[in-house]
């Protein structure tokens, strides 16, 4: 009967082990410096990049060893199941994106305008060096747009063009983008504005960049919008639900401004004015109405006393 003290350990268990907690340790340090800081993008990716081939690494030196550990009775079992396990939670994240990796078009640019998308000016010069053009890609992402997100299309809304940017404006508030630059039509001759401001990813905080464009004159306005990830090949959808999230608040916008509102109040003073004019209509009736007892009654008393001094 073999001792416990005496069974020696898998050497792969040991480094599985190892290997496992660095990697994981590489990829958490990178989520944090780069979501709480102005860590690098690119720097980031490439930590993440290490992290990942490093929770392989890991995984295969522990499969090795669990192999090992089965067929000549090495001990080190326990470290082998760490170093499998803790690469497996690391990939259960990203492996939730794999049916839109799957199933979405691998581009990284949308636009609710195709044939003439919103140009990016100020955030152009953010995206330099590594990052994505600053250029629309062109036909084959407008195609490929148009098969998977056909509902991204211009908002038309029946506001004057200043009117449509205050909504603009109101709604990336709301949605908490980072403004990078403004320009309201403002003055008789500006009949377009735009607003360029960059959106973070909720998790990892990779940056995308997102342009409006609004057109118009005094009485009706088109709103553009152009979403664009700075970094990477493929969305998946991520710049697609951006813009629909950013329609709907603007759509919110307007029927809480729109005619329906007005109305409301308009009904509401009219109200309270007919009510006045009730009020006061009754108030002068029942004067009339005191004033003609009071006359009836002086009548009556003179033709009384009339009477009583024909009678004398």
């Amino acid at each position: 009967m073999n001792d416990r003290s005496t069974i020696i350990e898998a050497p792969l268990a040991r480094w599985s082990n190892r290997i496992a907690i660095f990697s994981a340790s590489l990829i958490v340090v990178g989520v944090v410096l780069h979501r709480l800081t102005s860590f690098p993008t690119r720097v980031a990716l490439n930590l993440f990049a290490v992290g990942a081939a490093g929770a392989g690494l890991a995984m295969l030196a522990g499969l090795i060893a669990l192999v090992q550990i089965w067929r000549r009775g090495f001990g080190g079992a326990g470290k082998a199941a760490f170093g499998v396990l803790l690469p497996l939670l690391l990939m259960a994240w990203p492996l939730t994106f794999l049916p839109a990796l799957i199933n979405l078009p691998p581009i990284n640019d949308v636009t609710t305008d195709v044939a003439s998308p919103p140009q990016f000016v100020a955030l152009a010069k953010a995206r330099t060096g590594d990052a994505n053009s600053a250029a629309y890609p062109g036909e084959r992402f407008a195609l490929e747009q148009q098969k998977a997100y056909p509902d991204l299309r211009t908002f038309y809304v029946d506001r004057g063009v200043e009117e449509a940017y205050g909504l603009v404006e109101e709604a990336v508030r709301k949605l908490r983008w980072r403004v990078a630059a403004s320009e309201p039509p403002a003055g008789k001759q500006a009949k377009s504005g735009t607003l360029e401001a960059t959106d973070l990813t909720t998790v990892l905080g990779f940056p995308d960049d997102v342009i409006v464009r609004v057109e118009g004159n005094d009485t009706s306005a088109r709103v553009d919008v152009r979403s664009a990830s700075r970094y990477g090949l493929a969305d998946m959808g991520q710049n697609a639900t951006r813009v629909r999230r950013f329609l709907a608040e603007l759509q919110g916008r307007v029927d809480s401004s729109g005619p329906t509102a007005m109305t409301g109040r308009r009904t509401l003073r009219t109200t309270r004015t007919g009510a006045m004019v009730k009020k006061v209509k009754g108030r002068d009736q029942q004067k009339a109405e005191s004033r003609s007892k009071r006359d009836r009654a002086q009548s009556s008393a003179r033709r009384g006393q009339a009477q009583r001094e024909t009678q004398r």
